[in-house]
């Protein structure tokens, strides 16, 4: 008496997670913007100076988690279509990108800043970088997890 065995390995095909991803997306984007605007508001209330720094405000707050994840997402399907490892290339992109918009908060309180906006204090420069790492902390494991 024979038995055969087959072993298949069920792999997503990059249609399914792209599919997957249409919603991922969007869960990504309100959760890190309700963390993000909770994050100000805390700030706001131990550092007024943060919520009173004119280049910040609630709108550029949502307008700037919806942009960097939007970008994240188009990065995110791309890897997906062409990446044999997407979790690990995605991983590493996000990375750097995290890195890279960590610029923005820093040259902030430099004064490069909006125009006729006065350069930003500590505090608000460090809530503002916590703001894309809470950001981060958020979505990539959430598309690593739910559509890689």
């Amino acid at each position: 008496m024979t038995t055969r065995i087959e072993m298949t390995q069920s792999m997503q095909t990059p249609h399914h997670r792209l599919r997957k991803l249409l919603w991922v997306s969007p869960v990504a984007m309100a959760t890190a913007t309700i963390a993000n605007l909770g994050l100000y508001a805390l700030a706001g209330a131990i550092f007024p100076q943060v919520t009173a720094w004119p280049g910040a405000g609630i709108g550029q707050i949502v307008g700037a988690n919806m942009a960097y994840l939007f970008i994240g997402t188009i990065i995110f399907a791309l890897i997906v279509r062409y990446s044999t490892h997407p979790a690990r290339h995605y991983q590493i992109a996000a990375t750097v990108g995290l890195l890279l918009s960590l610029g923005l908060p820093i040259a902030a309180g430099f004064g490069y800043a909006a125009p006729g906006a006065p350069p930003a204090d500590v505090a608000t420069v460090i809530t503002l970088s916590l703001m894309h790492v809470i950001a981060y902390a958020i979505s990539v494991p959430l598309f690593i997890r739910q559509a890689a």
